[in-house]
């Protein structure tokens, strides 16, 4: 750690894999979570009726999130853990991203700060198991590098005043990159995402991506790609250097609750077309790194927002249940589409982290259909979970 109020402050904030900012991607500021358990309910193991599995060339992905609670006992490379990874490739999971932190204190601090041996945190020893019992349990891996700033405000807007600042923080991170570059070849893991939702560097360090993207080449030997906002996502420069354009899809797509399933299929498919031109334009797959919706009433308004900043909640698991049904048909007939990660699924399904209106899908009706969508295991209905 870089000092003890880092690790003070990212202890009490710090909860697990990225997360988008609002519709032109503002910051979102984590609080204390809600004393609620999520735990395995029904539909349990059951299928939704009329959900077909997806193409077998997309990447029926999961964003595993690392339990910081118990001093990360439960979290990554842990047992808990373990069992967790044999539930997701039962469910029909076949890829899961992994999220290591680095850190800063501010958006003008010039450097990255990695994880270290943070007692709670993702260490290297950590991922290094985690990555191993992914294999073990026959599934694929994503590791994604994620940086988090202490302050609370969002990666996107990291900014210096003069050149050599700029300089000097690339440099920190490019460093800090490659580590996980090196860690990645180590365990055979099969995609790295060399960044994740720095707009404000996007195209102003374009020669500097461009070398790092060189430099993991050299040292890892999968597949690379970057994680941008999907509103971004048209104007990044160098989607030439790496294999997938990466996307964190979090756009509206409701104006009120209880909005009609029509005007949501509709307004995902002008996203999506959107993502298609870019597609065909860079002559690369779409591979979308991040989307989730939560099981509150305004989950479609409103995506990217932190269950745990809205106090209490009341859950609908239907809206989420619209939002997975939705996208899942609308991915489903579009070629360009490599893959879909959701956000999320926690190593320790016991966790209080969010309570029963967060993102995570588990024991809810949305379960049931990743399970479809996905070709996993189903019960009879009367089956208990």
């Amino acid at each position: 750690m870089g000092s003890p109020k880092l690790a003070v402050v990212f202890a009490l904030c710090l909860i697990a894999c990225s997360k988008a900012s609002d519709e032109r991607a503002k910051p979102a500021t984590e609080a204390p979570a809600i004393a609620s358990k999520n735990t395995r309910t029904a539909p349990g193991l059951r299928c939704e009726p009329g959900i077909k599995p997806l193409p077998d060339r997309i990447q029926r992905g999961m964003c595993v999130a690392h339990n910081y609670q118990v001093s990360g006992s439960k979290g990554y490379g842990s047992k808990t853990s373990a069992a967790t990874l044999k539930e997701l490739k039962e469910l029909g999971v076949q890829w899961v991203s992994l999220t290591p932190f680095g850190f800063m204190e501010r958006l003008d601090e010039p450097k990255v700060h990695p994880i270290g041996n943070y007692r709670a945190g993702e260490t290297d020893e950590r991922m290094r198991l985690e990555i191993r019992q992914a294999k073990k349990a026959g599934l694929h891996v994503v590791l994604k590098p994620h940086l988090w700033i202490v302050d609370g405000k969002w990666r996107g807007e990291i900014g210096f005043d003069d050149e050599r600042a700029w300089s000097q923080w690339f440099d920190s991170y490019e460093k800090w990159m490659l580590r996980y570059a090196d860690l990645a070849q180590a365990e055979g893991v099969d995609i790295l995402v060399v960044g994740v939702e720095l707009r404000s560097m996007e195209s102003k360090l374009e020669g500097r991506w461009r070398r790092l993207i060189r430099k993991a080449r050299r040292r890892f030997e999968g597949k690379i790609t970057y994680s941008a906002n999907w509103d971004d996502a048209p104007s990044l420069p160098w989607w030439d250097a790496v294999d997938y354009i990466g996307i964190q899809f979090y756009p509206s797509l409701a104006s009120t609750p209880r909005t009609d399933v029509s005007v949501i299929r509709s307004r995902i498919d002008e996203q999506l077309d959107a993502l298609g031109v870019v597609s065909k334009a860079r002559g690369k797959p779409v591979l979308i790194t991040e989307v989730g919706y939560r099981s509150s009433p305004d989950a479609l308004i409103e995506p990217h927002a932190w269950p745990e900043r809205a106090g209490k909640i009341r859950v609908d698991h239907q809206t989420q249940t619209e939002g997975y049904r939705a996208l899942i048909e609308s991915i489903r007939d579009r070629p360009w589409v490599a893959g879909i990660y959701w956000w999320k699924w926690f190593t320790d399904p016991a966790t209080t982290e969010e309570g029963p209106a967060g993102f995570s899908p588990r024991g809810k009706p949305a379960e049931a259909i990743l399970r479809s969508a996905y070709g996993g295991n189903c019960a009879a209905p009367d089956a208990a979970p």
